[in-house]
């Protein structure tokens, strides 16, 4: 599922219209900036949960907070720390395994 039909719904849009699709991929797109812009990269199309939530709030702060006070919330600063210590999902019918390193 892409990123546009996982945060729809997180801020309230339950229904599909080019226009407001347009409109939400475009703050999708500056999310996903925003994060990478913090060392978070975030892959739009495998997001883990927290990427998905983190995403998510942006989206709803940006629809009603000036963006001068996006870059400095201490919430989407601690989500920045959270995403850069996650591990990436693996794609989808792919498994690996962490195995300890040799010596350990």
């Amino acid at each position: 599922m892409a990123l546009l039909e996982k945060v729809k719904p997180g801020i309230g849009v339950f229904y599909s219209d080019a226009t407001k699709d347009a409109e939400v991929q475009q703050m999708i797109d500056g999310a996903v900036a925003f994060f990478k812009g913090a060392g978070w990269e975030i892959d739009p199309s495998l997001p883990t949960p927290l990427a998905v939530e983190a995403v998510t709030l942006y989206c709803k702060m940006r629809q009603s907070t000036d963006p001068a006070q996006l870059t400095v919330h201490p919430v989407l600063v601690a989500y920045i720390v959270q995403g850069k210590t996650e591990t990436p999902l693996p794609p989808e019918n792919y498994e690996y395994f962490i195995v300890p390193k040799a010596g350990d």
